[in-house]
């Protein structure tokens, strides 16, 4: 037997409903319903910030740079031990490379490693030692890694560009190296002869060699200042677009960022770029840079004095690269987006769009200190930070990447 429907009650059901939705918030007979006793979320920047990876990794005597290779391994120059250290992601040690004094490791796309060490030579039965580019090919017909790997190229001091020698060549020191998407490079170089006329260059430069290890120039800069061979003063830290993974997406730019560590230098970033001109390419000073501006920003890269001692340099990865910087001296690492802004991205949340500062450090050894960070490098969201000081590689990450 069908259930006939009571009409009334439907009709009072239907009135009943519809006064609730007219109330809204309301209680029964209309009143406001008091809505304070929710928590509206508050975005807080703290939560935006590098946090540590622990345990870091220790057991070093005096690690100097660091790079993270195309075949997604990590290698330390550890110049106390004399010998670059090989490691896995997770922080296990897969070999070791005997290199007496080295203090400068990069690898190229061909998966060679080349090394900044010193070399021992008799000049005219004088016993001198000098410094050198080395280049380690780690792929050998017995297998690959530094448990194989070989010395096959070896550019010695000053005798890469001429073929005489001085004393105050055994001065003269490599300081970092950085790799271009062709395999060819720049290193910094120090030393105490910088005549600007000096053949090959003063010693402080940036030089650059080519694919297959052939000194092709040192770098001339054009500044408001003119024509400059002389520019750098005291250049150390550096660092190409070119950087894992591999692809072939890899940057082909032949530009650099340098940090330099000289007297009365007011900018100790600089980004070189390579423009075309009448005479052909040439070297100038990105001069772009973003200052001033807090809207956007609370720090900035291009503010002089800003850094004493700039060793290490390098470029996270992603779509949206930063500029990371260690300076030795105020034991702390800068993070810039590439206007020279300090700071990252907020999240989509949080209702703003001006960076937050994420660089930190302090003298210590503690979690977030350092003493005397030498280098820096980045992969796969972790930044790895030489903390030479405190004898161990710091391992961070960016809570916005969890």
């Amino acid at each position: 037997m069908r259930t006939v429907p009571n009409k009334p009650a439907a009709i009072l059901s239907f009135w009943f409903l519809l006064g609730l939705i007219l109330i809204g918030c309301g209680d029964f007979w209309g009143r406001k319903t008091k809505l304070d006793f929710i928590e509206v979320p508050q975005y807080d920047n703290t939560l935006v910030s590098y946090v540590p990876i622990l345990p870091y990794w220790e057991g070093f005597v005096a690690p100097v740079d660091i790079c993270v290779g195309y075949d997604r391994l990590v290698y330390v120059a550890d110049s106390g031990a004399g010998a670059i250290v090989c490691l896995d992601v997770a922080g296990r040690e897969l070999g070791r490379f005997a290199l007496p004094g080295v203090h400068a490791v990069a690898q190229d796309r061909r998966l060679d490693l080349l090394a900044a060490a010193f070399v021992d030579t008799v000049i005219g039965g004088i016993a001198y030692r000098l410094d050198a580019i080395y280049r380690i090919r780690l792929a050998q017909p017995e297998g690959y890694g530094l448990r194989y790997a070989r010395i096959v190229q070896k550019r010695i001091h000053p005798f890469y560009f001429q073929a005489t020698f001085s004393t105050s060549d055994t001065l003269v020191r490599f300081k970092r190296i950085a790799v271009l998407g062709d395999n060819s490079y720049y290193v910094t170089r120090n030393g105490p002869d910088n005549a600007p006329t000096k053949f090959g260059g003063p010693d402080e430069a940036v030089i650059k060699f080519d694919a297959a290890d052939q000194w092709v120039e040192a770098v001339v800069v054009e500044s408001s200042l003119g024509t400059q061979p002389d520019f750098f003063k005291g250049p150390w830290g550096l660092v190409t677009a070119a950087r894992p993974p591999q692809s072939p997406f890899v940057s082909t730019s032949p530009d650099f960022w340098v940090g330099q560590v000289g007297p009365g230098v007011p900018l100790r970033v600089q980004r070189i770029v390579v423009r075309e001109g009448e005479q052909g390419r040439f070297y100038a000073v990105d001069d772009r840079w973003v200052v001033g501006d807090t809207s956007k920003a609370d720090g900035f890269l291009a503010v002089p004095g800003r850094f004493r001692r700039v060793e290490g340099l390098t470029l996270t990865g992603g779509a949206q690269p930063y500029l990371v910087v260690a300076d030795a001296e105020l034991d702390s690492v800068y993070i810039f987006n590439l206007q020279g802004l300090e700071g990252v991205q907020p999240p989509p949340a949080a209702g703003s769009t001006k960076l937050v500062r994420v660089s930190f450090g302090g003298s210590g050894s503690g979690p977030m200190s350092m003493r005397r960070p030498t280098a820096v490098a980045h992969a796969d969201r972790i930044l790895y930070v030489c903390d030479a000081g405190n004898r161990r590689i710091m391992r961070l990450r960016l809570t916005t990447d969890f």
